[in-house]
């Protein structure tokens, strides 16, 4: 059977918090559950952070910035930074790793389109079933989509 290829930050998140440790972060921990990756301090003040991590060897970096992540960063720009970084083995010295502040990351960062994520759950058979979403999740509809869709091309012929 073939081997699927996983591409997991998890490696880049530990990766992070120990380059973060080396220029000075402590208390670096995974941020479970928050609109960013790990939590560290410097100088006394807590920082939230968000990895963004890219699995190639080398070219540019590209990828999703979710509302909920540039939010956060917006409401906090003090203290939410972006780490990029690239690398794929356990040798810090083989990787690569830039942190911007938030206003520096937003000129980097473009809209294109709102994302919509699908679940569903593989029962024994491979039979695939949609989740029990909680009540408070908005569930894709016909209707959002039309609304969402109006709003963004206002947003489209703004740029």
């Amino acid at each position: 059977m073939a081997r699927t290829k996983t591409i997991s930050d998890k490696l880049a998140k530990r990766m992070c918090a120990e380059w973060l440790r080396n220029k000075e972060f402590d208390n670096i921990e995974l941020a479970k559950n928050s609109s960013c990756d790990l939590f560290g301090n410097k100088d006394g003040q807590k920082y939230f952070i968000e990895v963004k991590y890219s699995s190639k060897d080398d070219g540019n970096f590209f990828g999703t910035v979710m509302l909920t992540e540039m939010f956060q960063a917006i409401s906090n720009k003090n203290n939410y930074l972006f780490l990029v970084c690239r690398g794929q083995d356990e040798d810090i010295n083989n990787w690569f790793f830039k942190l911007f502040n938030v206003d520096d990351f937003l000129k980097c960062c473009t809209l294109t389109t709102p994302i919509f994520h699908y679940h569903l759950h593989p029962d024994q058979n491979n039979n695939l079933t949609i989740p029990n979403f909680k009540e408070s999740t908005m569930v894709a509809s016909q209707k959002l989509i039309e609304e969402m869709w109006k709003d963004f091309k206002k947003w489209k012929l703004k740029s």
